[in-house]
């Protein structure tokens, strides 16, 4: 066989004409296809953005201050629909960097003193002794005396337990039987069921004192005062109320009304008026006195608390009975 003359292999003038220009129609069909859903794009983050750029007034801005841009800001050329497209495009991505829950305010509020001060003032102090007993320690003890708050008074407990040091809980400070002298809080507000007791002395078993300045009472559970036994007068308050109804009842019953048809007041009526009047102005100060009356706050001996220290004691030593 004889092979084929490469004119033979060549196609058509016409028909590769024919596919470079199809080939340019579609290669420009998809330009503009890009084109056009870039403009939809660009629309759709117009309407979407929360920031209403005015053309006018930028274009104003950079021709009173020719060759200056500030940072950040938008700057349209002119007044067609690309550029307008186009700012308001930035707009909205500028927009979405906001911090919708507001967390930048709250790591400043945080971090305010740290960036004012970077480094804190105080240093590290070092144990001046031994035999110290560091503030936020606690000092178990029970009751001895009870409390009545109608009346502020003096009070004594003893403690419950040994106290050690705080750095190594091995060196006795305070042993237990050592006495404690405070004294009470007797202003109770309405609601109020606890009342407020600090403590100034402890007594040591070898007859050594040591004044604490007034150092507060906690129960077991750290909850600030104390709470045992609450009396609202509840009796006193609405019995008067009743005895007042029982007795104006009574008067309407033994003075009833006159039967007469005279315009005037009977002699009784006058009385019975008068009485009731009088009676209703004193019974309205004795119901008002009963109301005010405070709650009564009992806490009974034998009550378990603890003794807040709130600064650091120094001892000369251990404790030796």
């Amino acid at each position: 066989t004889r092979p084929e003359s490469p004119a033979a292999e060549l196609e058509p003038e016409a028909v590769w004409r024919a596919r470079l220009e199809r080939e340019a129609e579609e290669q420009y069909l998809r330009e503009r296809h890009r084109q056009r859903m870039a403009r939809l794009q660009a629309n759709d983050s117009a309407y979407d953005s929360p920031i209403a750029v005015d053309v006018d007034k930028l274009r104003t801005a950079t021709h009173s201050v020719p060759g200056a841009s500030p940072a950040g800001a938008i700057t349209a050329r002119g007044g067609s629909a690309a550029d307008l497209y186009g700012a308001a495009l930035q707009a909205g991505l500028n927009g979405q960097n906001l911090d919708p829950n507001a967390q930048r305010p709250k790591e400043d509020f945080f971090n305010a003193d740290l960036k004012e001060l970077g480094y804190l003032p105080n240093q590290v102090v070092p144990q001046q002794s031994l035999y110290e007993l560091k503030r936020g320690s606690v000092i178990p003890a029970t009751l001895i005396t009870g409390i009545n708050s109608d009346l502020p008074g003096r009070i004594t407990a003893q403690v419950s337990q040994n106290v050690y040091d705080s750095a190594t809980g091995h060196r006795l400070l305070i042993p237990q039987g050592a006495k404690l002298f405070g004294r009470y809080d007797s202003k109770v507000s309405f609601g109020q069921s606890r009342v407020l007791v600090v403590w100034t002395d402890i007594i040591f078993p070898n007859g050594s004192t040591l004044q604490v300045g007034g150092m507060a009472g906690t129960d077991t559970e750290g909850y600030g005062g104390f709470n045992d036994k609450v009396n609202n007068h509840y009796l006193k308050t609405f019995g008067s109320a009743v005895l007042l109804a029982i007795i104006g009842t009574g008067i309407d019953m033994a003075l009833p009304e006159s039967s007469t048809l005279a315009t005037q007041d009977t002699a009784s009526d006058a009385a019975r008026r008068n009485f009731a009047e009088t009676f209703g102005r004193v019974a309205e100060r004795t119901i008002n006195k009963n109301l005010d009356v405070q709650p009564t706050l009992e806490i009974r001996p034998g009550y378990k608390f603890n003794v807040l220290v709130d600064q650091d004691i120094m001892f000369p030593g251990p404790y030796r009975g």
